[in-house]
Order: C-alpha cells, then structure tokens, then sequence
C-alpha cells in the first residue's frame, strides 16, 4: 500500500526527494486518448529508457514473428539543464501536482539549491496530434543556463511473457529513425517501426522567452541559451538579479495509419491558445461526466478522497480512449504501460464500454467498429482452430490476430466471442442504432452463432451440447467443461443471432443471401441454445462455475492469501488450479451482465456459495463484487468492495500499479458501480 498522495478534489499531487518512481509515474500519467506517457520527470539524471517513453494508439512492433508488442516510441518528454556548462544536481522535494479538471501536469524543484524550475504538460484533447509542455527557470543573474531539448531516441521496450510469475530484463527497441530534417528552431523526426511498415513522425518546434535557439543537432536535440537577450541586433548579459526563462514546447505527432489526421504542423502556435482549447474540452467534458459531490459526501462521509479516487478514475477512462478511431481499442492498461503487450482483451467490451455508452456515443461507436473492422481475422482464426463462423482472439493488437502465447488461456478463454457479441448489443439497443445493427451487428452475431454452433460437442445419450476445454473469467479453475458464465452468454449470442437472420431475411436481404443463411441454419442455433446445459452443484442443486468445480479441494484463504497481493507470487499455478477456490467474479460477474435471468434467490445463493472462495488476485475482481453487491442490496458488502476497487491504483492495494500501469477494467467496473450507488450526476 502506498500513502504518499496528496488528494483534493480536483488535485492528486506528490513530493518526493527521487527522480524515478515506478508507482508515482503510472498515477501521473497523462494523455489524450490518441497517445499519452508516464508521469516521469523530463529532466532526469539519469535516462531510463524502459521507463521513459512515449505511447500512440495502434502502434505496435514485432518481437518476434507473429508477436507484437506496445511501442515504446521516442519521447519529446526530455529535458536537459546545465549551468555553467556543468550538470545540476536535485536539492529539494519534486513537487507533482495531477490537475484533474484541465488534465494537466505540473512539477517544480530546485536544482544546485537556488535554480527553481517549472514545468508543465498537457495532451492536447482539443487537438489529438499535439503534446505541449512549458518549463520556465529562475535563476541568479550571473549564471550561464543551457537547456538540451528534444527527443529521447532511447526508448526501448522490455516486454513482459505473459505468464505473470515471470520476469523479462531483455530490451528491445522497436523504433528506429529513418529521416530526419532540421529548420531555424524546430525538426522533423521519423521512425519505422520494428517487422512492421507503421511509421511514426514526431515534429518538435521551440518557442523561447529570455533563452536563444543556439543550434539545433542531428541528434534530435534543440539547445538553448539563457544568459543573454538580444537587443538591437547583439545579446547583451542580463542584469537583473534573478532571471527567469521560459520555453514552450509543441510536438506533432503523426503516423502512417492515421486516416483524419492532419500532419502538417501550424505555422503559427500559442501555448495559451492551445491550453485554452484544451481546458474548454475539459469544461464540456466534466458537465457529462461529472459525479454528484453532495451524494459522495453523503454516501462515504468519512472518506473525503473517494470524490477524488472518483473523479481520477473518470479522468483516466477519458484519457485512454482514442474516441475518433476505430481501428483501435484500449489496452488492459491503457496508454500507461506495456503489460500484456499492449492488447486488447474482453476488458474494453465487458468493462469499459458501458463508461463510453454513457458519456460519449462516439467513442462507443467506434469501440464497437474495430471489433467489426476485425471480423474477418475472427473469420480466419476459427478457421485456424478448426471450427466455422467467427472466433475472436483472447488478446490482440493491430491485425484482430492473436497475440496470447499461454497456450491454455489463449485456446480455451473462448467466452470473448460471446462478449463481443454481447457489448455490441449493449451499444445497439442504447442508441436504438437500426442502421449499425442492419449492416455491422447482425453479421457478427450470425457469423459468431456459426462458430459456437461448430465448438460444442453434442452428446446424444443425454440430449446435451457440452462446451469442452474452456475456461471462465475464474482462471484458477483450469481447463474445464460448460463453464457457467461462457455458456449462458454464449445463449444469449445465440438469441442475436436468430434474432439478426429473421430482421436480416426481412429488412437487409442483400446480406442475409450474402451470408447463405438458411432455415435449417436457424434451427439448428435454436436446437444448441436449448441443450447448452447450466452446470449445479450435484449436491446442493446451485448454479456452479462449471462441471467440476465441486470436485476441488476445499483450502483455507488465509493460508494462500495473507494479503492483498496476487496468491501466484506464493503458490504455483498447478496448486491453484486444484483448490476450491476462484481468482475472480465468474459466477457473480455473469449475474452482473444478465442478472434477469437470475431470480432474487439465485443471485443471493450464489453470493454465498462464491464470495467466501473469491481470492479476488485479478484487479478487476473488487470493482465486480461491489456491483453485485449494490445489485442485490448488499449494502455493507457494497462499500467494503466499493473501497477496495476505488483506490485500487491511488493506494497501489495489489502492489502492481506501478510496475504494469492503471487498471482500466476495474475502473470501468467501478464507474458502473458508482452509476448504481447514484454517485454520478448519470442515473441508471
């Protein structure tokens, strides 16, 4: 757990006496959706390039064929001062202060004791193509200042396997210049990126107050000067006691998959320009986004930082998605870090997306569209694995491909598909959008209910279709057979489906015949649907996680788990997969989803049949669990699991926070829990 955040409620702020903080630099991070990075320092004595970079949304490299990971591209977040021609040294507290209303980021120390600088950044969310950052340095009149600005073309990436209990120390870079051109204060920089044909151009122009363009270098880097003024044609030295310098930053960013980019740099550009049309996005933003401060107040009258833990949330939902584009979609961790490899999950689909169907119809759209966009890689890897239809990769990056090595989780989490299925019909039905469902959505559901069609596998003594190697939500079940959540959602994908060939035959006949769809077809997603059997307990007659669950070995949590901080770290994942035990919501988050399938007595005996087992070791488990809770008027369970979710990130309560960045999904979960608690000026 960490403590050491300064919490108001418009303000998240830091002192701290280090350069580098894993922890503090995932919290401060900024963006606008398109791009963003960590909230590190710009001017470090030390680079580290792992740490230190830059990320744009859909730019991804190859690390080995067929694997991608999230580029870790150059960053113009680099800052060099010298005095006197010597380096300086930190002498106090770094002072970071987070302002949520403007998204803005802001620093301040002190450098060999008496050099004061400021700085400040922001991702222009007026204008996504932009980063703009000022800096401004007092010092004493007799000194000789000298800044280095540029890019660090150092960033490299240190990808993560995706088996959480081990550790990679190998560096990749994934950028390598290609171009480079030079103007009297500005230049221009591209990069191709690793096994793929993605560029990616980063223009850096300088504007100067009391500092001079000495030169600019071949290696991306813009020197100034600050111990003269030019006056009447000549530098003469300053004379006043103290001087302050000041320089305004603005860096371009462009990439060859851009579509409605503009890449041309402006001729003319004001930092208070830029910053005003930022900060009116923001106003716009908070008036539809905002929560109820007087329920808050009421709701947790003890806990003052839960209005900022709720607003930081929000905050950072806005600032990881690329709302204008829909070829891509939002990481497990966003735009702050490069664990999973960057890839899209069914955590923007399940999670998020409700946040975006709220606030902002879109950025839910185009969410919705990059699954469409990938429909024919999902028409390919279930041809890969041997069956029809549509399958969609449990992890994926640019190309709908899948990108999971852990060959059980990725073969056999197949409940995706039915999730992607199941949030593109969230989004239909909120905007009541015939034209997305006619020509996008019911070609998906179709094409998926082929697949499920081809994946069960019928057993005629019994009269049943039994899903075989999957897994639920819950990944400490192992393989196992009719995973409760994946085949009640897989239902539902079903009902679309026969729902989508009827509206199809009737109102969009060109693509019913394009996807040959027949009566029998129809039938025969009838037939599935109704002997796609729900797992009991063979006890207790309860719905159950799947098949085999009641043959587990019963545990004591206390001995796996003495704290919050995944049980992995300390028991093997064989041991795990053999307890009577759950990593997260399954049951519960299924009821969640759909809870009117579900009596009141179903949901409460499978709050009590799970909520005892849940070792809640993935991050999204809490956020679930207050949901429920709320849901089913479980008032004390509610705020208990609401607390835990809520300051997940800003206490580093699993101690990951820093080291894999901000945990999207939880916090799209507890924007919707908060929704259902009447924490938001949104009502259900």
């Amino acid at each position: 757990m960490r403590n050491d955040l300064i919490l108001d409620p418009w303000h998240i702020g830091q002192k701290s006496n280090q350069w580098g903080d894993d922890f503090a630099e995932t919290i401060f991070f900024l963006g606008n959706g398109r791009m963003g990075c960590r909230g590190y320092v710009p001017f470090e004595s030390e680079r580290r390039p792992v740490h230190q970079g830059l990320f744009l949304a859909g730019i991804f490299g190859e690390i080995k064929p067929g694997i991608t990971d999230f580029v870790n591209l150059p960053t113009p977040v680099c800052d060099e001062i010298l005095v006197n021609g010597l380096t300086t040294s930190l002498t106090n507290e770094i002072n970071k202060i987070l302002n949520i209303r403007d998204s803005i980021l802001t620093m301040e120390f002190t450098l060999n004791h008496d050099i004061h600088v400021k700085t400040e950044r922001f991702f222009s969310s007026a204008d996504s193509r932009f980063l703009v950052q000022r800096t401004s340095i007092t010092a004493p009149k007799n000194y000789t200042i000298q800044v280095r600005t540029g890019i660090n073309e150092e960033s490299c990436n240190c990808p993560v396997p995706d088996d959480q209990v081990k550790d990679n120390h190998e560096t990749i870079q994934l950028a390598k210049r290609i171009n480079f051109s030079t103007g009297k204060n500005c230049f221009k920089a591209k990069y191709l990126i690793n096994g793929t044909n993605l560029e990616v151009s980063e223009e850096v122009s300088v504007s100067t107050k009391g500092f001079h363009v000495a030169k600019v270098c071949e290696d991306a880097v813009i020197v100034l000067e600050g111990n003269s003024v030019l006056v009447d044609g000549e530098y003469s030295k300053l004379t006043s006691e103290v001087t302050t310098y000041t320089y305004e930053k603005l860096t371009l960013i462009s990439s060859s998959r851009d579509v409605h980019i503009d890449s041309a740099f402006p001729t003319l550009w004001s930092y208070e320009d830029l910053l005003v049309d930022h900060m009116e996005f923001w106003e716009k933003k908070w008036e539809v986004c905002d929560i109820d401060e007087a329920q808050v107040k009421r709701t947790f009258p003890d806990r003052e930082d839960t209005i900022t833990a709720l607003r930081y949330n929000i905050l950072q939902l806005v600032n990881n998605c690329s709302r204008l584009d829909p070829t891509v979609s939002i990481g497990a961790r966003g735009l702050t870090h490069t664990r999973y490899k960057g890839c899209y999950f069914w955590d923007t689909d399940v999670f998020m997306l409700p946040f975006y169907m709220a606030t902002d119809k879109e950025a839910a759209k185009n969410l919705c569209l990059y699954r469409i966009n990938n429909l024919e890689a999902a028409r390919d890897y279930a041809k890969k694995m041997n069956c029809l239809g549509a399958r969609f990769p449990w992890m994926t990056s640019f190309d709908g491909s899948e990108q999971c090595e852990t060959w059980d989780i990725g073969c056999s989490e197949i409940h995706i598909t039915a999730d992607v299925a199941y949030a593109i019909d969230n989004y239909c039905k909120k905007y009541n959008d015939k034209d997305f469902y006619l020509n996008f959505a019911c070609e998906l559901y179709v094409e998926t209910a082929r697949y499920w069609f081809s994946r069960y596998t019928y057993d005629a003594d019994r009269k049943v279709a039994n899903l075989l190697f999957c897994k639920g939500p819950d990944e400490y079940c192992g393989i196992t057979t009719n995973n409760l959540f994946t085949n009640v959602m897989v239902k539902h994908n079903l009902t679309l489906a026969i729902n989508a060939a009827k509206d199809l035959k009737e109102k969009n006949p060109t693509l019913f015949r394009k996807l040959a769809i027949t009566e029998s077809e129809i039938t025969s997603w009838e037939d599935l649907k109704r002997d796609i059997p729900l797992p009991r307990d063979p006890k207790t007659g309860h719905l159950t996680t799947d098949d085999t669950f009641h043959l587990l070995e019963p545990v004591d949590l206390a001995e796996i788990k003495p704290d919050d901080s995944a049980s992995y770290h300390t028991t093997c994942f064989d041991r795990l997969q053999r307890y009577k035990v759950i990593k997260q919501a399954d049951v519960l988050l299924l009821m969640t989803r759909l809870q009117n399938l579900f009596s009141e007595e179903e949901r409460l005996t499978a709050w009590n049949d799970f909520e005892p087992l849940c070792l809640h070791d993935s991050t999204l488990s809490f956020a679930s669990h207050a949901l429920f809770a709320i849901q089913n008027n479980l008032q004390d369970k509610a705020i208990y699991y609401f607390n835990k979710a809520l300051f997940l990130d800003i206490y580093d309560v699993m101690k990951n926070t820093g080291k894999e960045g901000l945990h999207m999904a939880g916090m799209g979960e507890i924007w919707q829990a908060a929704l259902y608690m009447g924490l938001l000026k949104l009502k259900v």
